[in-house]
């Protein structure tokens, strides 16, 4: 029988629905399919709970088990060996092959109606790095709030440990911003925020899962990121749309607040 995976981060989890045959063939069943959600971030399974074809889905939640392996020190595929191990499902049934142009279509039931907005999203996965520092979050808040579209700002709590015990995600609280026109969202479902995304005229925030998407549905895109951040000094594939002419990348230190504005304004 065949199977899907979909495991690491939210990020990880939006480039698979994107980039693997899995999704598309998920999207398209008539019999049952195992499906392992094995993500640090608990709420992605909320892609396959939410999903028009979810009757045909047997869903393993397996988030623990992948952080269970990860604190090991397990890694790579090996990870996904032991996660369809512990689920009973043929590692080598897993759907593969490349998308080939499919889009993914996201089923929510908390989708917001709204178009030409932007979406922000300050913080990531990984607090201690990755998401925005407090003065450079309110030195783009007042860059949004001069611009005349509505802003969603996207956050969403959760308990992450890290390796010997230390939390690396708790709490996202961006409540002080709100007013104008701002509105933040502290519970949109993971489908309703990827729709924000597709009907949105800008993505602005943290090197995180929403910039991923923005990328994959070719939307502008200004990613702040630490300074020397590996996935840009030594380009990965996280880093796939740093050179398209639609994207603003700078470092924390390097954010000019004008230049924000005149990226954000052409679009």
């Amino acid at each position: 029988m065949s199977a899907a995976l979909f495991a690491a981060g939210l990020g990880d989890v939006i480039r698979v629905c994107y980039q693997n045959a899995g999704y598309r063939v998920l999207s398209e069943t008539t019999q049952p399919v195992p499906v392992i959600m094995a993500s640090h971030n608990p709420f992605s399974i909320e892609i396959f709970r939410h999903h028009r074809n979810a009757k045909n889905f047997i869903l393993y939640d397996l988030a623990h088990k992948y952080e269970e392996f990860f604190n090991s020190g397990v890694r790579g595929a090996d990870i996904n060996r032991a996660l369809c191990d512990f689920a009973g499902v043929d590692y080598a049934q897993l759907i593969r092959g490349p998308a080939n142009g499919h889009i993914p279509v996201f089923d929510a039931p908390d989708d917001i109606a709204s178009e030409g907005h932007i979406v922000f999203q300050p913080f990531a996965g990984n607090v201690s790095y990755r998401s925005l520092p407090p003065e450079l979050i309110e030195k783009t808040v007042q860059v949004l709030r001069r611009l005349p579209c509505r802003v969603f700002v996207v956050t969403r709590s959760y308990f992450r440990p890290g390796m010997k015990g230390k939390t690396i995600h708790a709490v996202e609280d961006a409540r002080s911003v709100e007013g104008d026109n701002i509105t933040v969202l502290d519970s949109l479902t993971v489908p309703a925020t990827l729709n924000l995304i597709k009907n949105c005229r800008a993505y602005v925030g943290s090197w995180s899962s929403l910039q991923q998407a923005a990328w994959f549905e070719n939307k502008p895109v200004a990613v702040l990121y630490p300074e020397n951040h590996h996935d840009v000094t030594q380009p990965t594939d996280y880093a796939f749309g740093m050179n398209r002419d639609n994207t603003l990348g700078r470092e924390y230190s390097k954010v000019d607040a004008a230049e924000l504005a005149e990226f954000l304004q052409r679009w």
